[in-house]
């Protein structure tokens, strides 16, 4: 009996582990993404960065309208990173990956600099927050980015 129970938990334990190694992996692949796709909106790349996006995502933009779809969202980066001064750079503060590791989200914030009317750089900062969902080719891509500025 004894035997049979320690078994068990040993089972039990094994399996919570590899449940949670899984997990980290996931989480970790988001914070690779992350990195990915904020060096691709930094260089200017609105085809790259807009392939981060499932083909039907969404972006929520602050003072804006939402975005639906790749190409659109490919346009609407492409406008913003033609503004004077553009550089932007953002980063993961937390990220949750659900237990079927097929969703998550992912908060953090960011860095936005454009040149003002005067042509001095302005910086703002602001915060986000991505819907991700594994794709049916088992790649992460974010269904909505939602982002707003601290003031």
């Amino acid at each position: 009996m004894r035997t049979t129970i320690c078994v068990g938990l040993l089972m039990l334990a094994s399996a919570l582990g590899t449940a949670l190694a899984a997990g980290s992996e996931e989480e970790q692949r988001l914070r690779d993404l992350d990195k990915q796709w904020s060096n691709a909106a930094a260089s200017k790349d609105a085809a790259r960065t807009a392939a981060f996006y499932a083909a039907d995502g969404s972006m929520l933009p602050f003072n804006g309208p939402i975005v639906n779809g790749r190409d659109k969202i490919q346009e609407a980066w492409a406008g913003l990173m033609a503004k004077p001064g553009f550089s932007i750079h953002f980063e993961p503060t937390r990220i949750v990956v659900a237990k079927s590791r097929d969703v998550a989200f992912d908060m953090g914030t960011f860095e936005l600099t454009m040149s003002d009317d005067h042509g001095k750089p302005a910086t703002v900062v602001g915060k986000y927050l991505v819907a991700w969902a594994k794709q049916k080719d088992g790649h992460w891509k974010a269904e909505a980015d939602c982002f707003n500025t601290d003031k």
